[in-house]
């Protein structure tokens, strides 16, 4: 398995530039594409923990599906954390649990996708430093849109 470098940014809150129409949903030439998955149980060895995709490029998608093909290039996909973790109190309306994470998608790579649990800041909830949003594996992996 050969890992790539992946060029992400954690994101808070959306930028100007995501707007732009070329950005949403533009077509590949050669019907090429990369996945983005979300498994039920990660590795929790490594404090990553399942997460669900909400949107990407601020199109709703399908609540439980898990896997995407997008085309090559960077995209916003909204992730909401699933954390079932006992440390964690949970209490209506207190906890920031989604966050935007960019990931730049490479053709025929699969991009897996999860909540990293950082312990440490358990008790953060307001402000969302409980977790991070991150690609926890890359792998190639055949995508075509035809």
């Amino acid at each position: 398995m050969k890992f790539k470098a992946i060029v992400m940014m954690f994101l808070t809150t959306l930028p100007a530039s995501y707007a732009a129409a070329d950005n949403v949903k533009a077509k590949s030439v050669n019907n090429s594409c990369g996945l983005v998955t979300v498994y039920k149980t990660p590795p929790k060895t490594k404090n990553i923990h399942f997460a669900s995709v909400n949107s990407i490029d601020g199109e709703v998608v399908t609540s439980g599906t898990q896997t995407f093909a997008l085309t090559p290039g960077k995209h916003i996909i909204k992730v909401v954390e699933q954390i079932r973790e006992n440390s964690l109190t949970r209490r209506r309306g207190e906890m920031k649990n989604y966050k935007f994470i960019e990931v730049n998608i490479e053709a025929n790579h699969k991009y897996d996708l999860g909540a990293k649990f950082i312990r440490k800041n358990r008790s953060k909830l307001k402000t969302g430093e409980y977790w991070q949003p991150v690609v926890w594996k890359t792998s190639e992996s055949e995508c075509n849109l035809g």
